[in-house]
């Protein structure tokens, strides 16, 4: 009888007597953690050819290729308007995101999942920049991810001084507070209006708001909703903004975890019966503990060792150097998993 297996990717190899998995419709396959991996640019690219999302953020592969750093990196690219010029006229333009590595070693799955989170930050770095609060008759990014930090450490006084965003005492009060503070949000093109806030009897505070919706909006997956709602522990508007800020991330995520696709499948998307990912987990994790598998098991086990070792940092001697040792001192972690120390 021929045994069907399933076609391994570039760059993936399969160690030697790995054990298969056979599936419900008779196919057998070797697990991801039975295989070893020397992706290349090309195995990459191979990959990202697979996945699809919104054609706004096109996914790119590249490599560095300067003698003193190599390597294999994923970018994200951003299609749109510079979110600080105002106007409608501009042209669109693309902004490229961070680089996020990929190390040759790396599983497969895992450069889908470094995709799936570049894309979700990426779109968060969107969000954070359209999020605007007039303030003192100016718009501001309270939010975004360019402010000096070093400049807010040294000026941490004055950050907590504005005792406009002081608690307030009871409920009605900070509904009026709430208000107010919305008529300064704006956010994509879109207004927000109180619907109800009212005290739980945990203690914490459930805000219910409406979205009044720009059609022209650059985003999508607020205008998947009408409605927003979330908790705060604290009658504080710091805390009220904070909270929408969270809620607006957490629906970017939720329109990423539904458009993610890999081969056409969405992974993420809530809709997978989360019970039928934990069964074939069970199915497949511990093949290796079988009796014929005794022997690929002392290979399969270096292997993890050689991997987990590859990824230990060299760090230079210096001050960094000595505060990880005395971070590391009191947790007494086994002596093949400590940083190296590099030579000079």
């Amino acid at each position: 009888m021929t045994v069907n297996i399933e076609t391994l990717r570039d760059g993936e190899n399969a160690l030697e007597n790995a054990p298969k998995a056979e599936l419900d419709d008779g196919r057998f396959c070797i697990p991801q953690h039975y295989l070893s991996y020397q992706h290349t640019l090309r195995s990459v690219e191979q990959i990202l050819l697979d996945i699809d999302c919104d054609p706004r953020y096109p996914i790119f592969a590249s490599q560095d290729t300067s003698s003193h750093e190599a390597g294999i990196y994923i970018q994200v690219g951003i299609i749109g308007i510079d979110n600080y010029k105002a106007g409608t006229n501009q042209q669109e333009k693309i902004v490229y995101g961070r680089k996020w590595r990929v190390e040759p070693q790396l599983p497969t799955s895992e450069i889908i999942q470094t995709v799936f989170l570049a894309l979700k930050k990426a779109r968060e770095h969107e969000i954070r920049e359209l999020f605007r609060l007039e303030y003192q008759e100016k718009i501001t990014t309270p939010f975004n991810n360019h402010h000096d930090l070093p400049l807010l450490t040294n000026i941490r006084e004055r950050l907590q001084s504005d005792t406009s965003l002081s608690n307030a005492q009871d409920t009605v009060k900070f509904s009026t507070d709430i208000q107010q503070v919305l008529e300064s949000v704006h956010y994509d093109g879109t207004k927000f209006e109180l619907l109800s806030f009212i005290k739980r009897p945990t203690g914490e505070y459930l805000v219910e708001l409406a979205s009044v919706q720009n059609p022209n909006q650059s985003l999508h997956g607020l205008n998947s909703t009408s409605f927003i709602s979330f908790f705060i522990s604290k009658l504080n508007i710091n805390h009220f903004l904070n909270q929408l800020m969270q809620q607006l991330i957490h629906l970017s995520d939720r329109y990423i975890d539904e458009n993610f696709h890999y081969r056409g499948f969405n992974r993420f998307s809530w809709d997978n019966d989360v019970k039928a990912i934990a069964q074939l987990s069970s199915e497949v994790r511990q093949l290796h503990k079988s009796e014929d598998a005794e022997s690929f098991n002392l290979h399969w086990k270096q292997n993890n060792y050689e991997t987990d070792r590859s990824r230990i940092p060299v760090v230079s001697s210096g001050q960094l150097w000595h505060k990880l040792k005395r971070q590391l001192a009191p947790f007494s972690p086994s002596e093949s998993t400590l940083p190296i120390k590099a030579k000079i």
